[in-house]
């Protein structure tokens, strides 16, 4: 390392360090310069830049040596990558100087510049700092401003008190003589440097002297700081920087309790109005209390439920009286996040609050005969908040601080949601096809759920997961006819050799494992069965049960279908081989009665344009005898034989449906996409009952009226343009 070395005072040398890679720091002395000047570069006409000059006046100098300088140079086009000297295009004659080739540290440097510039220096210091912050700032460049600033500053006062109010917010209090009343960038110093923007006051306290007085302060980072990591602050002061250091014995405040601790100084606080206003509203922070029910004006809330939806949002109902319309607008807060729901929600009759209001003297201007006072909605959400995370309702009052409503949301699926929601609604009602499109849609559009997971497994027989083909059963938790399935399987001389995966939800299997393992024994079956976690339905199952193979073609069959006869699986797997083992090949599906349930689905035109439909359902077995094998627009997944590595490609089932029918729909549509057509077999027959994913009409009529608003949104443009398969294959 070189000797440090006094500033050049021949007015052609500079000493010179780099700040950063863009950024380097020069000194010398000359004559006057302004405050900015441009600068080339090895004196190139290309490599031209603007310079920021801190100077001083050296007395009992010549003219052209009047002045000593620090510039703050831009790097950039450095012919051969090394800067060997600078020219300022100063007023009059431009100014050469060359670097010295011995190069220094910013330490050596500053140190010959204190020497040059004596009293000075604090001015000339606090110049390179501000210029330094003036631009953008990089974690070296800030570095080295707090070393400058460490260098600069005077100790002045302590921070006494600390807490954390939002993510990148802290509250200071305790004591200085020289803190800001206003609002101004800060360094804040924890592990490193950060930049911040204080808003601080002071207030009065009797323990200080004449010289200090007691300060507050709302401190917004530019990152995260964990209140215990925080050291000091340095400011700017009235003449020069300060830094106020954090009392080895701080108090520490819980981010709830900053709100309160603010309000116990806030009569004693002079400040600007601006200033005392950011005071105030910080005093009226959410502190996890219910604040609406203490508004001395007539406005209310009440929360029915709030569900957080793993993976899509949260889904709040309740009801809010406000007859004189004193809430401008209702924000739901999750940290950062906030979003506004009186713009977007649903809106409910809810005479039952009318009748609990009516004779409130506060509420005597309620019209009685109006009782739309009941709300629904949707927030969506990038991340699902953390359980420990505060979530509430933020009312923003005409004349007068925010109030809150704290929720104390469950965590449910949207399965589990929409089951508490939609069987109170009339399906024929505005309020049900409002929440569809505006909450229930978006809910189910946004959803990212986890796929369901296999959490146990059981084998019975020879179970061989490298077979040709798999047969897989998905159950879903309506699981009463399952040994019925065990026992045709187990009586067809076809199946009863098939490796068989049964997959189903865990809580169901438990009830009834014991009995489906001996009976698959019985029949000398070669079964897995596979407890999942997640399963709603039986396109869940399958899934699950499609990964606890290996096979190369699987044949899916839902817990609902039956083979009719046996010989049924020989002549769909012979199809699906004759087809170069690439195609999802189908058989017919029957109602009981012997009436067509289900005989491919296919491109329909309406006025409305192409739409999918299912062709001969209730139509007599009959109509289907004179049917060739053909290629269908999409097959089914209550029973058809296709590649595995088909659907895992396409990820298997579509989370944002509630029930099985378009979620099956779904998947067709992406295996054609991908490359994997549909055939419908009509020689090959099995049967299949009516599914309902629960017994309330309400409940049922929405749940199909949602899953069909989601298709749509999938799918409506890529039916439009799909191509009709109308015509018989081989």
């Amino acid at each position: 390392m070189s000797e440090p070395s006094g500033l050049p005072l021949d007015g052609a040398t500079v000493m010179a360090t780099l700040v950063d890679e863009g950024l380097a720091l020069m000194a010398g002395v000359g004559s006057a310069m302004p405050a900015t000047i441009d600068v080339y570069l090895n004196g190139s006409p290309d490599a031209k830049v603007q310079a920021s000059m801190i100077s001083w006046r050296r007395n009992d100098s010549s003219a052209d040596s009047a002045f000593g300088f620090i510039a703050l140079l831009p790097l950039k086009n450095v012919s051969g990558g090394r800067l060997k000297k600078v020219v300022f295009r100063r007023p009059g004659h431009p100014a050469e100087y060359a670097i010295e080739s011995r190069g220094q540290g910013l330490e050596a440097i500053l140190s010959a510049v204190a020497d040059q510039s004596g009293a000075s220096f604090a001015g000339v210091m606090d110049g390179v700092i501000e210029a330094l912050l003036a631009g953008k700032t990089n974690k070296k460049r800030l570095r080295t401003v707090a070393a400058l600033v460490r260098i600069a500053a005077s100790s002045n006062g302590f921070v006494e008190v600390l807490g954390g109010l939002e993510e990148n917010e802290l509250y200071i209090q305790g004591w200085s003589s020289n803190f800001p009343h206003c609002r101004t960038r800060v360094i804040a110093i924890e592990d490193g440097p950060v930049l911040a923007e204080l808003t601080s006051a002071e207030f009065q306290r009797d323990d200080l002297g004449e010289d200090a007085a007691g300060v507050i302060g709302l401190l917004e980072t530019e990152r995260v700081v964990k209140p215990e990591k925080l050291q000091r602050v340095y400011f700017r002061g009235r003449d020069g920087w300060y830094g106020i250091e954090v009392y080895q014995q701080r108090v520490m405040v819980a981010p709830r309790d900053v709100p309160a601790h603010i309000r116990s100084v806030l009569g004693r606080v002079k400040a600007p109005d601006n200033i005392l206003e950011q005071m105030q509203l910080a005093a009226h922070r959410f502190d996890g209390r219910d604040t609406v029910s203490d508004l001395d004006r007539p406005i209310r809330v009440g929360i029915d439920f709030a569900l957080v939806i793993e993976g899509s949002g949260i889904l709040v109902s309740g009801w809010m009286l406000d007859p004189d319309r004193g809430v401008n607008e209702i924000n739901l807060r999750v940290g950062q996040d906030s979003i506004r729901i009186d713009d977007s929600w649903t809106r409910q009759t809810r005479p039952d609050v009318t009748e609990a209001f009516i004779n409130d003297p506060m509420f005597a201007g309620m019209n009685s005969a109006r009782n739309s006072h009941g709300f629904l909605v949707f927030c969506p959400l990038t991340d699902t908040p953390a359980s420990d995370q505060p979530i509430y309702l933020e009312f923003n009052i005409t004349d007068s601080f925010p109030a809150y409503c704290p929720l104390n949301p469950t965590r449910a699926s949207a399965r589990q949601a929409l089951s508490r929601v939609l069987p109170s609604l009339d399906p024929r009602s505005v309020t049900a096809s409002s929440s569809i499109e505006r909450q229930f849609g978006p809910m189910l559009q946004n959803m990212s759920a986890q796929s369901p997971f296999a959490i146990d497994v059981h084998d019975i027989g020879n179970f061989d997961e490298n077979a040709p083909v798999t047969l897989i059963v998905g159950a879903d938790d309506t699981i009463g006819d399952m040994g019925v399935t065990i026992a045709l399987l187990g009586l067809d001389p076809e199946t009863r050799k098939l490796p068989i995966v049964i997959a189903g939800p865990a809580e169901s299997f438990d009830q009834v494992g014991s009995d489906m393992l001996r009976l698959a024994a019985f029949y000398k079956l070669n079964v897995r069965f596979v407890f999942a976690e997640g399963v709603e339905d039986f396109c869940d199952a399958l899934e699950v049960g499609v990964k606890a193979t290996k096979s190369d073609a699987v044949c899916l069959m839902s817990v609902h279908v039956l083979p009719r006869e046996k010989g049924w699986f020989g002549p769909l797997l012979n199809a699906y081989r004759k087809r170069g083992s690439k195609g999802a090949v189908c058989p017919t599906i029957l109602f009981e009665d012997d009436s067509v349930r289900w005989a491919g689905t296919w491109i329909e035109e309406g006025p409305e344009g192409k739409y999918l439909a299912d062709r001969y359902v209730g139509y007599p077995r009959a109509v289907l005898s004179d049917a060739e094998p053909c290629e269908v627009s999409a097959g089914t997944v209550e029973c058809c034989i296709l590649p595995r590595s088909a659907f895992l490609d396409v990820k298997g089932f579509t989370r944002g449906y509630i029930g099985p029918s378009e979620k099956g729909l779904d998947i067709a549509l992406k295996l054609r996409m991908a490359g994997t057509p549909s055939y419908w077999l009509p020689e090959v027959e099995v049967l299949g009952s009516e599914q309902s994913i629960t017994s309330t009409p309400a409940w049922e009529e929405l749940s199909h009226r949602l899953d069909r608003w989601a298709f749509d949104r999938r799918w409506s443009l890529v039916v439009s343009n799909l191509r009709s398969h109308n015509h018989a294959v081989d």
